[in-house]
């Protein structure tokens, strides 16, 4: 009867112990995401490609929505870190306080990779980049060039819709394609800068720009939200033509490379030419691999030194065609579009 009992007890170990490996073994990674804001065209692609990709990798994954507020950014951080989440992806509104949520996370032991910011201070994550700069010079110099060929004898007049509080992308974006167009043209001037992420201030922005700088004729805007906003009231003024792709009175160059800036950039009637594309699947997926590197233990979770970054590339609207055009949505964004109506 004891040798029975002993049996009994062991296998009932041993299933015990059978259970609980197997269900370590089964069990799923969860990451966060923490989005610099899901208004935006680009973001929801981002968003959109991490879901993919984590489905094909049998990873749960939580987006949060940022709404570009460092509060709300906050709360996120502080709802992962309390899911005791095995990784966290964000892109921080503000730095700073990111990283406040970045400290507090690595303490709980969960992995943060950033999305654009790169450490500068005490607190210490890997980054995954994206190489704007070269790219936004390249877009400059061809604006430049175009309006030299467009518009001879005129004097380039720059209007940007750009927040300078986002150090990030002013600096790579905004002030990489100002650079751009001085490569080419050292007198042009560079008349007014303003705005926010943001389609609707954008547009309010340009109409007080025709209204107090009509002589612009180079617009750009540092994403999709602002080039498109400022875009739309261009053309409510009757502006913001071309004709065969030559502009009639201005240049409109834009960043992130979204479906309705394709659209126009591959619109032969459209003066929006040029967008500097981001690249959403590669990001994310970059973004992925890099968190799932510090999991399982093949990069460190406070590494400066490992940095990697994803390059953004120029959409020309004069020198692709539109099934060059379409491919690239195809392939980065996900979607199937025709770019001909």
């Amino acid at each position: 009867m004891m040798w029975r009992k002993m049996i009994i007890l062991l296998l009932i170990l041993l299933f015990s112990f059978t259970a609980f490996v197997y269900a370590e073994e089964s069990k799923k990674l969860v990451i966060g995401q923490v989005f610099w804001g899901l208004h935006d065209s680009y973001q929801q692609a981002h968003q959109l490609a991490t879901k993919e990709y984590c489905e094909s990798l049998g990873i749960e994954c939580i987006p949060m929505d940022g709404q570009m507020k460092p509060e709300v950014q906050a709360a996120a951080m502080e709802d992962l870190i309390a899911r005791k989440v095995d990784g966290i992806i964000c892109q921080a509104y503000d730095q700073a306080v990111m990283e406040i949520y970045i400290d507090a996370a690595q303490k709980a032991g969960i992995p943060v990779v950033s999305f654009v910011n790169v450490s500068s201070g005490k607190v210490k994550y890997p980054t995954m980049q994206i190489d704007e700069k070269q790219g936004a010079i390249a877009m400059g110099e061809l604006a430049a060039k175009k309006f030299l060929e467009y518009f001879p004898g005129q004097k380039i007049k720059m209007a940007t819709i750009s927040d300078p509080s986002i150090e990030w992308a002013h600096e790579q974006r905004t002030k990489a394609f100002i650079q751009g167009v001085l490569n080419v043209v050292p007198d042009a001037e560079w008349v007014f800068n303003g705005g926010k992420s943001s389609r609707e201030i954008a547009y309010s922005t340009a109409e007080d720009i025709l209204q107090s700088f009509p002589e612009v004729n180079i617009v750009f805007g540092y994403n999709a939200e602002n080039v498109l906003g400022a875009l739309a009231a261009f053309e409510a003024a009757g502006r913001g033509k071309a004709v065969n792709g030559v502009p009639v009175s201005e240049i409109f160059v834009g960043v992130d490379g979204s479906v309705p800036e394709l659209i126009k950039v591959a619109n032969p009637s459209s003066a929006m030419k040029l967008t500097l594309a981001l690249q959403p699947k590669s990001s994310a997926k970059k973004c992925v691999d890099m968190l799932l590197k510090i999991i399982n233990g093949e990069l460190d979770m406070y590494a400066t030194d490992k940095n990697e970054s994803v390059v953004s590339f120029v959409v020309d609207g004069w020198g692709m065609s539109r099934a060059d055009i379409e491919k690239f949505v195809q392939d980065e964004w996900g979607i199937k579009v025709d770019l001909s109506r």
